[in-house]
C-alpha cells in the first residue's frame, strides 16, 4: 500500500479592517516543503479538464484563489473528489498521484505552489496506463 497523500491544508489568514490577508509560507502547515516553483491556471474554457496527469518527484499545494473547481485524484485504486472554493483551504497532493481538475466556474483562478521547478519531458506521467506500470514497478 502507498503512503501517498492528497489533503486539505489550512492556509494561513489574517482578517483585518480593510480585509482579509491569506499567507503562503513553504515549510509551514500549509506547505509542508520548501517552495519552488508557483504557477497558475485560469482562463479555462467551459467543459475543459487540466491535469490528467501524475507528477513523478513534485508534491504541490493547488489553491482556489478565487472561483471553483472539481480536483479527482486518483493513487491507481481509489478516487477522491476535491471541491475547491475558498482560498483559505489548499490541497496537497504527493508525488505519483494523478490529478484533474475540472468543473472550473468562468472566475476561477487556481494558485499551485510546488516543491520542485518545472522539468518538460521528465517530470509527468501523461498516459493513465503508464502511470498504472509505474506504480506497479515501484510498488
Amino acid at each position: 500500500m502507498s503512503d501517498r497523500k492528497s489533503y486539505m491544508v489550512d492556509i494561513r489568514f489574517n482578517r483585518e479592517d480593510d480585509g482579509r490577508l491569506l499567507v503562503v509560507e513553504g515549510e509551514s502547515q500549509s506547505i509542508p516543503f520548501e517552495i519552488k516553483r508557483i504557477f497558475w491556471v485560469r482562463d479555462v474554457k467551459a467543459g475543459a479538464k487540466r491535469g490528467n496527469h501524475a507528477t513523478k518527484r513534485t508534491k504541490l499545494v493547488l489553491i482556489a484563489v478565487t472561483g471553483s473547481c472539481d480536483v479527482v485524484v486518483n493513487d491507481g485504486k481509489t478516487e477522491t473528489m476535491y471541491h475547491l472554493e475558498d482560498p483559505t483551504k489548499g490541497l496537497y497532493i504527493d508525488e505519483m498521484l494523478w490529478r484533474t481538475m475540472q468543473n472550473f466556474t468562468p472566475d476561477c483562478v487556481v494558485e499551485a505552489v510546488c516543491d520542485h521547478k518545472y522539468a518538460p519531458g521528465d517530470e509527468t506521467y501523461e498516459d493513465f496506463e503508464e502511470y498504472l506500470k509505474a506504480l506497479e514497478e515501484i510498488g
